[in-house]
């Protein structure tokens, strides 16, 4: 015990509630990012207080300033919608790309500094926990084969928990950052150099690295175009590719905080066409009590093939199916 059977993969949907303990929902984003503009106004250094200078390649200068004033709107506009999702899309359809770029840079650079000042989410630590294997005479740890992950979400919570069993940074990067097995439907709020104060491997302060990345962000177009990019943006044939080239074998799923909103539902309809060579016998929905009914109506207008929808309640680690594990 303790690989997933070769026969078998296990494909993990995962949404917001599955990085709940340390990230906001969507119905909480106006509030922690209100919380967080004054928290980022009271970490400017004393000297700074009353008019920071107008160097740009200070943080704590002009990039603080505008990241605040940033903070500040995104904290606006997300009060005024149903999701910081929705307002994008609101700009991307306006055709109003510097303030899309502004959002994404605003979001990267908060999700950046949240993460690296919060231990990570503890279910990921016991999810990797309970099924990293070994890899190589150096025992380095690696993601099971036939264990797929699809995730909605921008954060780098896979990241910080698989350094915290291998200090490595490039391995890191190689085994979950870019990693075949892992699908970022929305791309990530940071890759690169930056990820070094999530993971918690410089000594450079996380406000800093925050502010820096959100500057960057503005400044080089180029250079972060690709990292955040809601899956909604680019809604072509290309879309699923990564997903469909791992799904073929897959026996159950296992959906964590994600509620199929109607918001997303042309990709989620090209995922699960992906899976309609796979012979999927069970779903497990994990959600709080009282949160399953309405999940399982917008699930099952997705589903090609019958499959046990299977209810679980308890939250307070990632469901690992039995079924899964070899004996």
């Amino acid at each position: 015990m303790g690989i997933i059977n070769s026969s078998k993969a296990v494909l993990y949907i995962l949404g917001a509630g599955a990085s709940c303990q340390v990230l906001p929902l969507a119905s909480q984003f106006a509030e922690r990012l209100t919380a967080f503009a004054t928290e980022l106004k009271a970490a400017e250094p004393e000297h700074y207080i009353g008019g920071p200078p107008a160097l740009s390649d200070d943080p704590w200068g002009r990039p603080s300033a505008a990241f605040l004033e940033a903070v500040k709107w995104l904290a606006e506009e997300a009060s005024r919608h149903a999701s910081v999702d929705t307002f994008a899309k609101k700009l991307f359809f306006r055709r109003d790309q510097k303030s899309l770029r502004k959002l994404k840079a605003t979001l990267s650079a908060y999700l950046l500094i949240e993460q690296s000042r919060r231990p990570v989410d503890k279910r990921y630590d016991a999810f990797l926990a309970a099924l990293l294997e070994v890899e190589g005479d150096q025992q380095y740890p690696r993601l099971p084969e036939n264990l797929r992950i699809i995730t909605w979400n921008y954060d780098t919570q896979l990241e910080k928990s698989f350094y915290g069993f291998c200090e490595d940074e490039r391995y890191v990067r190689e085994r979950v950052t870019f990693n075949d097995q892992i699908y970022r439907v929305n791309g990530c709020c940071t890759f690169g150099q930056s990820n070094q104060a999530v993971w918690g491997s410089t000594s450079t302060p996380a406000w800093e690295t925050g502010i820096r990345l959100f500057w960057e962000y503005l400044s080089s177009p180029s250079s972060a175009d690709d990292q955040l990019r809601f899956a909604w943006e680019e809604v072509t044939e290309n879309s699923a590719v990564k997903p469909r080239r791992n799904l073929r074998n897959v026996s159950s799923i296992v959906v964590i905080g994600y509620s199929f909103p109607y918001f997303n539902r042309e990709i989620d309809h090209l995922i699960f066409s992906d899976l309609a060579e796979a012979d999927v016998s069970r779903i497990y929905l994990q959600y709080p009590e009282g949160s399953h009914a309405s999940v399982e109506e917008r699930l099952k207008t997705l589903l090609l093939k019958d499959a046990e929808l299977v209810r679980l309640t308890g939250i307070d680690t990632f469901y690992i199916p039995d079924d899964a594990w070899k004996i």
